[in-house]
């Protein structure tokens, strides 16, 4: 563990003693210094090297721990800058007058959980400049319930074999005879103030299995599949969702296979063997990690509980559209009385994010205008590309301009980010720059219109709704070609 001591600059008295583990980023300690001093609402800061070595460093060694400079900050590690005890750095809030710094005290082997940061020490109220008593436990309750900080649990290895045989328990009361996919409930964990949403799969004798949904997250891909009449074809990779699956033997991929045999597990008959899977909007699904198994075991025990309640009389109510029962889980695990949740759904707005300048709004219009027609579309790939950034395989989306009637791709790009409105007009516009004419119309997708409204007003562009039947043959010829081929 590394032991850091880290004052305000402004009144050095305000303090906290920090243990790290080794090999901790500097985006890392960032998260922590916030909450050790209750900057939770703050933005993030600029560190500054001043005593490298034992030495007052002779450049300046300034970055920032999530920015896009030469240095690769995100991974920056703190033990390869402060490597000798009294080595110091400046921390800066940026758009904030705060200031700390951060002073090495040791660098040894600890006798302690080396996986988890922890607050040892600290004095001071950073709000009031007062030297009131600070509370120990709960800095670091707020350190361990921190996304950065848990995301160290994620290389531990998940209980699988706790989550396969609950999972087993609730296949075995068959929670779709008794819940459709559409009558949906929402799980409410009350001592940490977190929704899930749960549909279960199998009322139509096709699927089987449980899905669950991120209240901030993943609402938007429920949401499209209870409401929506179509969904676009691509939509599976822009899904965030938790999956519980009851497979045929052969629909298993060797890992799960291996997985369910290294927990001295078997399964016989259809739809019996267990699959879990993790979705995140574009990127392959995987198998959950170490925080996700944790709380799909939450949601499956309580999904046990909501069937056997169900099994005993309790029917689901009738509810409106995007009102759910909720169960309200306690801390001792007992679930609470029901009540249900209306979801508020703001009508999207969206605006013009490009930045068009009165010349190149000029310049655009004085092209020709011509009776071209095209058709523009943004999806993602179907097939995956290794990411640096990430340990998943990412589907990089494809922007791309096709002739109406020739099917003549005209222009196309590739892009490792997820399908958003600003990308969405910013490929269009460098599209249309390229042209040497205006066309007269361009098809989009329901999807893809209200986003690029606001450009298209802004140029004169008329947007027609379609179904993009030229796009959708260039894409079905593009399944068979490989991703050299295409980016050739």
């Amino acid at each position: 563990m590394i032991q850091l001591h880290i004052e305000s600059k402004q009144k050095s008295e305000i303090y906290r003693k920090l243990l790290l583990p080794k090999n901790s980023s500097f985006s890392m300690l960032d998260e922590i210094i916030l909450l050790g001093f209750d900057l939770d609402g703050a933005d993030y800061f600029n560190f500054e090297i001043v005593k490298k070595d034992g030495r007052v460093s002779k450049e300046k060694i300034c970055f920032l721990p999530k920015n896009d400079t030469d240095l690769d900050t995100d991974e920056e590690l703190v033990d390869e800058w402060l490597r000798k005890s009294g080595d110091e750095a400046i921390a800066h809030v940026i758009d904030n007058s705060e200031s700390f710094t951060i002073r090495l005290e040791s660098y040894e082997e600890l006798s302690m959980n080396s996986e988890t940061p922890i607050c040892v020490a600290g004095a001071g109220n950073i709000h009031t400049g007062k030297m009131d008593k600070i509370n120990l436990e709960e800095i670091n309750e707020l350190i361990g319930e921190d996304e950065e900080a848990n995301s160290l649990l994620e290389n531990q290895e998940p209980d699988y074999l706790t989550l396969l045989e609950l999972t087993n328990d609730l296949k075995k009361l068959k929670p779709w005879q008794y819940l459709r996919d559409d009558e949906v409930v929402i799980i409410h964990f009350a001592d940490i103030d977190y929704k899930v949403l749960v549909s279960v799969m199998g009322a139509c004798g096709e699927e089987f299995g449980l899905m669950i949904f991120d209240m901030e997250n993943g609402y938007d891909s429920l949401a499209k599949i209870l409401f929506e009449k179509s969904i676009s074809s691509d939509f599976s990779y822009s899904l965030n969702a938790l999956t519980v699956n009851f497979v045929d033997r052969e629909e298993l991929d060797p890992a799960d296979y291996q997985l369910i045999k290294d927990c001295g597990l078997s399964y016989r008959g259809k739809k019996n063997w267990i699959q879990f899977r993790s979705y995140l909007e574009g990127m392959h699904p995987e198998r959950p990690n170490y925080l996700e198994v944790e709380l799909l075991i939450d949601v499956v025990s309580r999904m046990i509980n909501i069937t056997e309640a169900r099994k005993d009389g309790w029917e689901y109510p009738q509810v409106a559209a995007h009102q759910y029962p909720t169960f309200k889980v306690q801390m001792d695990g007992e679930l609470q009385e029901i009540y249900i949740l209306h979801i508020n759904i703001p009508k999207p707005t969206y605006e013009c994010y490009e930045e068009i300048s009165m010349f190149e709004k000029a310049k655009y219009k004085k092209k020709p205008k011509s009776p071209l027609q095209l058709e523009y579309d943004l999806f993602y790939m179907p097939f995956g590309v290794e990411s640096e950034e990430t340990n998943r395989t990412v589907y990089p989306i494809a922007g791309m301009l096709v002739e109406r009637g020739s099917n003549l791709v005209i222009e196309h790009e590739l892009f490792p980010m997820p399908k958003t409105p600003p990308i969405a007009q910013g490929v269009l516009w460098a599209f249309l720059q390229n042209l040497e004419v205006r066309p007269s119309k361009i098809f989009v997708s329901k999807e893809l219109r209200p986003m690029l409204q606001p450009l298209a007003k802004i140029l004169g562009i008329e947007l027609v709704e379609s179904e993009l039947p030229c796009i959708r043959e260039v894409r079905e010829f593009m399944k068979n070609m490989s991703m050299n081929l295409f980016e050739e």
